[in-house]
């Protein structure tokens, strides 16, 4: 395989043709002196609307105040939702526990006992900040049978929601709101026990069917 013969003037200035001139109809490169702020308009005639794409929020526009596509902000009916989200999971767990001849492990009583008392927890702090009058924990006696503990927390937590309810209810009626803090900190409250009902509803779940499958076998 023979070398490439270079050209001889390889190392001549001259080989160096001056930049193409702009013909007719071609659009001139932006101008390196103009200002930043002129690229972050997003309103008609920017590259993105003329291509067809949905402009991005630039931060000057937040700041303006003008309109975006960021979720709303919470508010009183965002809560009261994830309080009525809560109660139907609640009937759900107190529909299982109500399921005759149901009997749990030692280690789903375990489990069962630390979500339901997380979730009552987190209930009571929630009507902390919500600054509604917290309901006193019922009475253990009267609650009987193998699942009576489980059945108080439940009738706790099922007064806990209540009373959150009333409170929102009566903020929302006089056009009060709560501070952006509490308000979050209600929120992930709600939110933490949501998590530990939910687990509570699918514990409780493959118990019953574990139940419902023995009594066909024995059938």
């Amino acid at each position: 395989m023979t070398d490439e013969i270079l050209p001889s003037d390889v190392g001549s200035t001259e080989r160096i043709l001056p930049t193409k001139p702009i013909s007719e109809g071609e659009e001139k490169l932006p101008n390196a002196s103009q200002p930043f702020s002129s690229f972050m308009q997003q309103g008609k005639g920017s590259p993105l609307t003329e291509a067809g794409k949905t402009p991005t929020i630039s931060p000057f526009d937040l700041a303006r105040g003008q309109p975006s596509a960021l979720a709303q902000t919470p508010n009183m009916n965002t809560v009261l939702a994830q309080v009525n989200s809560l109660e139907s999971t609640m009937s759900d767990v107190k529909n299982q526990m109500n399921t005759p001849n149901l009997r749990l492990k030692s280690s789903q009583k375990y489990l069962l006992k630390n979500k339901m008392s997380d979730a009552t927890t987190s209930l009571r702090a929630a009507n902390s900040k919500l600054g509604s009058e917290i309901p006193k924990e019922p009475d253990p006696k009267s609650f009987s049978g193998p699942l009576g503990k489980f059945l108080g927390y439940l009738a706790d937590g099922q007064n806990q929601m209540i009373a959150a309810k009333q409170q929102l209810q009566s903020l929302k009626d006089k056009g009060q709101d709560l501070n952006p803090g509490d308000f979050l900190m209600v929120q992930i409250k709600l939110n933490k026990a949501q998590q530990e009902l939910d687990f509570s509803s699918v514990l409780l779940s493959n118990a019953v069917s574990d139940l419902k499958m023995l009594m066909q076998v024995q059938l």
